[in-house]
């Protein structure tokens, strides 16, 4: 009896370890499945479970909600996985020379696939069926699969398996485990899925026979140790690369040349975050090698090597973050000098992580190449500092000078301070239009402007008026010192010309100006000096009719008279020889010549006609003296 139990013992035994490398094929065929899949991008997550049902492979790929392959693609990724991989796994798994491959694509978190395909496959020649002999090379229907699988699992399954077969007892969502996990690679440990369905696990026989002697309790425990160390012994060579090939190890080196390449070829900050979670997997990859593994060693030094790289990952995305939140900040213009310095900040942190990558590094490229980019974008940020800066300088200066131009223009009084007002007020405004309108400053510029303009307008129609005013009254004096030189010189006509454009001078002084005033008492005195002078220049005037009707009246052969007009009197004295032909006419015509006599009588009364009309012309009495001088021989008062 007591070899009959060991002997049962030792078969319940034989079974669960067939039943464990069993699962232990199925496992590595996934993952090796998983690598082979090379035809798909990098970084498709999917994940694969295999299940050997009454000579049938089946194949599950499981992948996230948010990432949905195409079927077909998949299905030829698998299909040429299968075909490399199964050769390896066929004796362990039982295959016939002709196997059924079932593949299923489902969503993570369903019970349901929503893609499948048959494969029927010739081990023997390791080759699919042709075309001609595949009567499902197309998708076919999940639904109906599924069916035809429960079916099969209802048929083959004991009772205490049967409740799984209401939904996909071939990979149920018991079986499989939920997770919400995006896989960033191509490799999954087998370790982290959850187990197929327990109903595929032959199950352990249990011995129920009672003890038959007082040494089966001793016999059973030595057994059960030897079992114990036997199973404990089993379970550490079944951990990853304790025997054989450390596939965990050569996956992690794989994607570390995957996340090495992509740095290198990187043109954005997405590749980059794709190769730092490369190189997590590959590091999450090592961490699972056991210490008693003869690969953890190397493990640890490959980890201490990734993590360097991805501190140097960290680095350059930290740094593309801050030259992402700089552009961002960047972005609305125009904005104040602390906004803006707030980004200059940024990008000289940015550009500062960056130069520290060695040329050796696979990141060094990118680098370089964002260096070029980050220096561009903060050479523009310092102008538009600068802009910003000097944009504020210059409002303030406008608003310093116009209280100066306001100050200067409250006081005014001569031309020449309105002139300085109108000078700052220009000076203001044009300080305000030399603000750029890329800056925060240029509104309140537009804003001051609409309140300064008016104020230089009326500085400089005041300037211009104080200016007309200084120039017509400097203009009205100078005339008048003109009309009195011409005056003293008794050039009465330019007297009297010279003071009428001094009187139409004074009267163009503007009012409300600082000659207005001064001017009042020049037009009055103007106006009387040119009344004066006419008067004069009347005198003169007649007085020169006087002397031409003297001059014409005193010539001939011989001269008869000579004149003077002096103390308003014309005084007129006939010449000796004048007397003298006069006398002898007279004698001779009182000698009887009476021709004589008459000629000397008219030329009197002519004579006399004429001294009247100069006397009444002159407006003076006019005297004829004799020719000594000594007699009054007449004289003629101006009539009216």
């Amino acid at each position: 009896m007591i070899g009959t139990d060991s002997l049962h013992s030792s078969d319940s035994l034989h079974a669960s370890m067939e039943a464990t490398t069993h699962q232990q094929s199925l496992q590595r065929l996934a993952h090796q499945l998983q690598l082979g899949m090379r035809s798909l991008p990098a970084d498709t997550p999917i994940q694969i479970q295999c299940v050997v049902k009454q000579g049938t492979l089946m194949v599950l790929g499981q992948h996230p909600p948010d990432d949905l392959p195409h079927p077909k693609a998949i299905f030829d990724a698998l299909e040429e996985a299968i075909q490399t991989a199964l050769p390896a796994f066929k004796d362990e798994l039982a295959l016939g020379e002709t196997a059924q491959a079932k593949l299923y694509l489902r969503v993570l978190g369903q019970r349901q696939p929503y893609a499948s395909q048959s494969l029927p496959l010739r081990l023997s020649t390791l080759e699919p069926f042709s075309e001609a002999e595949t009567a499902e090379d197309v998708l076919e229907s999940p639904a109906d699969e599924l069916e035809e699988t429960d079916d099969r699992a209802d048929d083959s399954e004991p009772d205490e398996h049967q409740g799984h077969s209401d939904t996909d007892p071939i990979f149920s969502q018991e079986s499989l485990g939920t997770t919400d996990s995006i896989y960033d690679s191509a490799y999954v440990e087998p370790s982290d899925l959850a187990p197929l369905d327990p109903a595929l696990e032959p199950p352990v026989e249990a011995s129920t026979r009672p003890a038959r002697s007082s040494l089966l309790p001793w016999l059973l425990a030595g057994i059960g140790v030897s079992i114990a160390g036997f199973a404990a012994g089993l379970w550490v060579m079944s951990r990853p690369c304790v025997l054989g090939v450390c596939e965990p190890l050569q996956a992690a080196q794989i994607l570390s040349q995957k996340s090495a390449q992509t740095m290198q070829t990187a043109k954005t900050g997405q590749e980059l975050q794709q190769a730092q979670q490369q190189l997590a997997e590959a590091t999450r990859l090592l961490q699972s090698i056991p210490a008693w593994s003869s690969h953890h060693g190397e493990a640890e030094t490959l980890q201490q090597a990734y993590r360097s790289q991805s501190q140097t990952l960290d680095q350059v995305l930290a740094a593309e973050t801050k030259a992402n939140t700089a552009a961002q900040i960047s972005q609305t213009l125009p904005q104040p000098v602390a906004g803006l310095q707030s980004a200059q900040s940024l990008w000289r942190e940015a550009i500062a992580q960056l130069q520290t990558i060695p040329q050796d590094n696979p990141l060094h490229a990118f680098a370089q190449e964002r260096l070029t980019r980050y220096t561009d974008r903060l050479s523009a940020i310092d102008t538009l500092i600068k802009s910003e800066q000097q944009a504020q300088k210059k409002l303030t200066t406008a608003r310093e000078t116009a209280k100066v131009a306001e100050a200067r223009q409250g006081i005014a009084q001569t031309p020449e301070n309105w002139q300085l007002a109108q000078t700052t007020w220009q000076v203001v405004i044009n300080t305000l239009q030399q603000i750029s309108n890329t800056t925060t400053s240029y509104a309140e510029a537009q804003k001051l402007l609409t309140d300064y303009q008016p104020k230089l307008t009326a500085a400089r129609d005041r300037a211009t008026q104080e200016q007309v005013a200084q120039k017509a009254f400097t203009q009205a004096l100078s005339l008048a010192q003109r009309a009195e030189t011409a005056q003293r010189q008794n050039q009465w006509s330019q007297a009297v010309a010279n003071w009428r454009d001094a009187l139409a001078t004074v009267k163009q002084v503007p009012k409300n100006t600082a000659y207005t005033e001064p001017a009042q008492p020049l037009l009055a005195s103007y106006g009387t000096s040119l009344k004066q002078a006419e008067a004069q220049l009347q005198v003169a005037s007649a007085m020169q009719r006087t002397r031409a009707d003297l001059n014409r009246i005193c010539a001939g052969s011989p001269r008869m008279c000579t004149y003077t007009i002096a103390n308003d009197v014309v005084r007129v004295q006939f010449t000796g020889a004048y007397e003298r032909k006069l006398r002898t006419a007279y004698v001779l015509g009182q000698s009887g010549d009476r021709g004589t006599l008459g000629g000397v009588i008219n030329h009197i009364e002519t004579l006399q006609t004429a001294l009247q009309a100069i006397a009444d012309n002159a407006g003076m009495p006019l005297e004829v003296y004799s020719a000594d001088g000594s007699e009054l021989i007449g004289s003629f008062n101006p009539k009216g």
